[in-house]
């Protein structure tokens, strides 16, 4: 198999993930270019948006496309895809979740620069916690000019993963969090991150993402 074709290969395994969840909708580039586009595996970054019966999805479309040195059997690329669901954003333009949106890019722009240390961090934490600038959050989402928020929250019944004949890609969700929140995580580490993912899911938000979700902690 060559690298054009492991590349193929890749991109039909994600979309029939994707068609497993919902209707595949329009790819579509980057609102702006805080995702580091250069970083992603091929040099350029993209999006896929997925609408549910009740949700619309907006997914990474590329960070686990393989690099020239991968091969068939090996981890493609960064070895994950990210996305971010919310009932907001079922609307076309977003409406008030394109700030969502933004979060979401800029998250993959950081998960693309740690490329080196990510396999590394999944394994030994499986949640992983972010601080984002929160450009065009609202400000009660911000404090202290960070945004925080988790990759990886599950969501029962929804595959976390697909493979590429006999390599695994994992697909994690990006959940934003409000200040108290992050603050858990900040002061507790890896036990705050998984505090704050149980209490989620105990209120019934999982890792759905809403510009008006309340604080859970």
């Amino acid at each position: 198999m060559t690298s054009s074709d492991l590349t193929d290969r890749c991109r039909e395994c994600r979309d029939e993930f994707w068609r497993g969840v919902g209707q595949l909708g329009a790819y579509q580039d980057p609102l702006a270019e805080v995702d580091e586009p250069a970083l992603w595996p091929i040099g350029g970054s993209a999006y896929v948006r997925v609408m549910t019966l009740h949700s619309g999805i907006v997914a990474t479309d590329g960070l686990s496309d393989p690099m020239p040195r991968d091969a068939p059997g090996r981890m493609p690329g960064l070895g994950l895809e990210i996305y971010l669901e919310s009932t907001q954003l079922m609307d076309d333009d977003y409406g008030e979740a394109r700030w969502l949106v933004a979060a979401l890019e800029e998250a993959a722009g950081a998960v693309a620069g740690a490329a080196d240390s990510l396999g590394d961090a999944l394994a030994d934490h499986g949640l992983l916690s972010l601080e984002l600038s929160g450009a065009g959050a609202p400000t009660d989402w911000v404090s202290g000019g960070a945004l925080g928020a988790l990759i990886g929250v599950e969501l029962p019944g929804r595959a976390a993963a697909f493979d590429v004949d006999a390599a695994t890609v994992r697909v994690l969700s990006f959940t934003p969090l409000r200040p108290s929140e992050l603050v858990a995580v900040t002061a507790e580490g890896p036990p705050g991150r998984r505090r704050v993912a149980q209490a989620l899911a105990g209120q019934g938000w999982y890792s759905y993402a809403d510009t008006e979700r309340p604080a859970v902690l």
